[in-house]
């Protein structure tokens, strides 16, 4: 029998031997329900064409699509990290600092964007970044966002207990031990959709999700208030958007010193 595209996965994380490797496990083993709720949705949607990844590293979600025989392509701040993980694999994993340079794809280029727990993650520029998934994505095309809710139940309670929602230290420091930032904030539902339909993406679809991995009573505590809580409490934002029309076409604020000049818009 075939192995399945997770024992895949699984199999080439293990034999892992450089210094991402406990990443990499760490990273599949509270992300593996993620992925694969994330592969379901992308099977629903059937995209005609390319998926495009941003911020892919640890690239398990561009291993598991390759591996589900879609044509995807990953970007990410530092492919390097990952690198024997994508030489194992063979995937194409491209370098590119989303909001300081323009995506190394032409107009209306893919068929979807997977923006999957990295808008959190941007602290320079969030817009010019959905104004270049507006640009690649082909009119139509899908853009799948998941992002943490601000308003999830373990945020409500650190608010109430008077802890920050990320600590500041913590999600820094992130810089330095992954070489990405970590949260520079959560979001609401309704403030991810004002930017996207802002960038000329039109909301088809909002929900929320959780996968509670946390082990011992105070796991089993969270899932039993997640099943008793209204979905909007949940822990993740899941929105699917489809490119509407034309976005702004911005220009990064701080462009990288190194990056390739925007492509020309159709529009002169």
């Amino acid at each position: 029998m075939e192995p399945t595209p997770i024992e895949t996965l699984w199999a080439a994380v293990r034999a892992q031997s450089g210094p991402a490797r406990a990443w990499h496990i760490d990273d599949l083993y509270n992300h593996q329900r993620r992925y694969l709720a994330d592969l379901r949705l992308i099977a629903t949607l059937a995209p005609a064409g390319a998926i495009l990844e941003l911020g892919s590293a640890p690239c398990h979600m561009t291993a598991l699509l390759k591996l589900s025989g879609y044509p995807v392509v990953g970007v990410d701040v530092n492919p390097d990290r990952v690198g024997d993980l994508i030489r194992q694999l063979d995937l194409d994993v491209r370098r590119r600092d989303i909001e300081r340079s323009a995506l190394p794809f032409g107009d209306d280029a893919v068929a979807c964007v997977l923006l999957c727990e990295t808008f959190e993650h941007l602290r320079i520029d969030p817009q010019f970044v959905l104004s270049e998934i507006n640009r690649v994505l082909a009119p139509g095309a899908t853009l799948v966002l998941t992002t943490p809710n601000v308003y999830s139940l373990p945020s409500l309670g650190r608010f109430l207990l008077g802890r920050s929602i990320a600590d500041p230290l913590e999600e820094f420091g992130k810089l330095r031990r992954f070489g990405h930032m970590g949260h520079v904030r959560e979001y609401s539902a309704r403030e991810v959709v004002r930017l996207l339909e802002a960038s000329g993406l039109a909301v088809s679809s909002i929900d929320y999700r959780y996968h509670a991995n946390a082990r011992g009573w105070k796991g089993k505590l969270l899932r039993v208030a997640y099943r008793l809580a209204p979905r909007r409490f949940q822990r993740e934002i899941v929105i699917v958007a489809r490119k509407s029309g034309d976005g702004p076409r911005l220009a990064p604020l701080v462009p990288a010193t190194d990056a390739a000049p925007l492509p020309h818009s159709r529009n002169g």
